[in-house]
């Protein structure tokens, strides 16, 4: 039960709506009301000082002046009036994590099968058992209403819930999840990012859940990076010093402090050292700006990243005729391979036969991206990172090398690797 949020105070409301009941006097109004008749003596100066109410005539001097709403206050009783609870049916968000309604924009929730086609990890539910009556009130529904923007109705009373069911579609709200770990790996927390923001009540629910452990999350240490030419090695700007430059750059963006000097123009070439967080953003870049060439070699392929987007993305590259070679493989029939995804890539292949080659190899170590005069080499597996369900992080760390001859050598090299070893 609900009705449209009345402009004025409720006080305001029912002297307005008394005085029109013939209740016409002070002390006769606030004796209805119980409440201190310097209250409802305040309403009604308020009132007088509005145009809503003035005096009628008095029959006598010893008869207490009756109150009378003037043609504004009859106008503005009727409109109070019409205003009545009616039944509505309002969809609402519930955060079973939290166990209460939220405000959640409705619109980037996605079906529950969607999350574990993706390979999702689901968090707990703090209870399991479908929502009562018991589990909402009004006042909360209408804290979340007025958060989403909705003020002009107030929820009055919970008559029924309707809620979705595990079997008939249920929902979830993506959302990314911090893995944060100490030197050892022995301290692992956890944080919450919902729609851009850190969400410190998730964070605590998780943590009363059990936490990392609990959610099977481990923190293990990286493996080996793959190492390079003693040349390009001796170049190559290690990762404290990368990160350091970036923390100094982005602290000078923060207080809008100008550089002392010019900014000079970025090396042609560069040799340098990057962190795991940026391997998604450098496959991301290769599928979104490459011009001439990519080269990926991975040994698992995964549906959760060779899904819808990415193959769209891939095929526009393709159709603006840039070459594409992807080989992949690491043992014969490798159950860690998603079938649905490879044959996706082999269709994808058939239509491009001139531009895409998609190779099995016999098996394959190397986890590599080239793309225009970008080489990349690292530990990190391009086209699986968000498959591996055991839910283990390492720090994996790669190497970017940006120079067209020193990539145009490693580029055929990888070619005639593909070709030696495929199947």
């Amino acid at each position: 039960m609900a009705q449209d949020r009345k402009q004025i105070p409720l006080l305001d409301e029912f002297v307005l709506r008394l005085v029109n009941a013939n209740v016409r006097t002070e002390g006769a109004i606030a004796g209805f009301l119980g409440l201190p008749s310097d209250m409802v003596t305040d309403t009604i100066a308020d009132h007088f000082h509005k145009d809503l109410l003035t005096y009628g005539p008095s029959d006598s001097p010893a008869v207490p002046r009756r109150l009378k709403l003037t043609a504004r206050g009859e106008q503005q009783e009727r409109e109070l009036s019409s205003i009545t609870p009616v039944r509505v049916n309002e969809p609402l968000v519930f955060d079973q994590l939290l166990w209460r309604v939220s405000s959640f924009d409705r619109r980037m929730i996605i079906p529950r099968r969607q999350a574990q086609e993706q390979n999702m990890l689901l968090l707990p539910a703090a209870q399991r058992r479908l929502v009562e009556m018991s589990d909402l009130t009004a006042a909360a529904i209408n804290a979340q209403l007025r958060e989403g923007g909705l003020t002009d109705r107030e929820v009055l009373q919970i008559k029924q819930i309707k809620q979705i069911t595990e079997s008939r579609a249920p929902r979830v709200l993506p959302a990314k999840l911090l893995v944060y770990a100490d030197a050892d790996r022995t301290d692992i927390q956890l944080g919450v990012v919902i729609d851009g923001e850190l969400s410190p009540d998730h964070e605590l629910a998780l943590l009363s859940h059990g936490g990392a452990k609990a959610l099977g999350i481990q923190v293990e240490a990286p493996a080996e990076r793959p190492s390079l030419d003693p040349d390009l090695e001796r170049a190559r700007i290690p990762l404290a010093e990368v990160t350091k430059k970036r923390a100094e750059e982005a602290a000078d963006q923060l207080a809008a402090v100008a550089p002392k000097e010019p900014a000079e123009e970025l090396p042609r070439d560069e040799i340098r050292a990057f962190s795991v967080f940026e391997h998604s953003d450098l496959l991301e870049e290769a599928l979104a700006q490459a011009r001439r060439r990519i080269l990926l070699i991975a040994p698992w392929i995964k549906r959760a990243i060779v899904n819808t987007s990415f193959l769209s993305k891939l095929e526009t590259r393709l159709r603006r005729d840039v070459s594409v070679h992807i080989a992949y493989g690491y043992t014969p029939n490798d159950p860690k391979n998603d079938r649905d995804a490879v044959r996706k890539l082999e269709n994808l292949a058939s239509r491009y036969k001139e531009k895409f080659t998609f190779t099995r190899v016999k098996s394959t170590h190397a986890k590599v991206l080239v793309y225009d005069d970008v080489w990349i080499t690292t530990s990190f597996n391009w086209l699986s990172f968000e498959g591996d369900r055991d839910r283990t992080y390492r720090m994996e760390e790669g190497t970017l090398v940006r120079g067209r001859e020193t990539v145009d050598e490693n580029y055929q090299h990888y070619l005639e690797l593909i070709a030696q070893e495929s199947e």
